[in-house]
């Protein structure tokens, strides 16, 4: 499908490319919101859009999502409660699991924090036209859908 030449070139790899905006875009964003005041980094900033998106998810669901395991997600789940922006109740059908939810302090401050996320990617993005995003919108989750599946002998 593709040329292969005797060196492995970073520059043409997409994976490495968006690995490289992914970590430029995670940066930008915590200094923005370290500079703004806002007590949260890039990473907590993405565990609280998911819960924004879907309140009640559990904490493996959260894990899974932002594929971290049970310890990091555990310590990343703490650090936003201790600073009032969730709250973990347990489940319906297994007490050890725990839902999270967003308090009133934490979906006030999603807005806000959203639109300076939005600035950031919207900075990112300046001089790219629609069509193109969406094709690389398509390709990324492609390519990602295609390492999910497993391999067949």
């Amino acid at each position: 499908m593709y040329a292969t030449t005797s060196h492995y070139l970073l520059k043409d790899s997409l994976a490495h490319l968006a690995m490289q905006l992914s970590k430029a875009a995670l940066r930008r964003i915590t200094q923005d919101l370290k500079a703004q005041g806002h007590p949260v980094t890039s990473e907590q900033w993405t565990a609280l859009v998911h819960v924004w998106n879907q309140d009640g998810l559990t904490q493996l669901e959260l894990g899974i999502r932002l594929s971290k395991d049970k310890t990091n997600i555990a310590r990343l789940v703490a650090s936003l409660e201790q600073a009032g922006f969730i709250r973990r109740e347990a489940g319906a059908t297994d007490r050890r699991e725990k839902n999270i939810h967003l308090t009133a302090t934490g979906l006030a401050a999603m807005p806000s924090l959203a639109a300076l996320v939005q600035r950031v990617l919207d900075h990112a993005y300046a001089g790219i036209d629609e069509h193109e995003l969406s094709v690389c919108r398509r390709v990324l989750a492609k390519a990602r859908n295609n390492l999910a599946t497993p391999r067949t002998p």
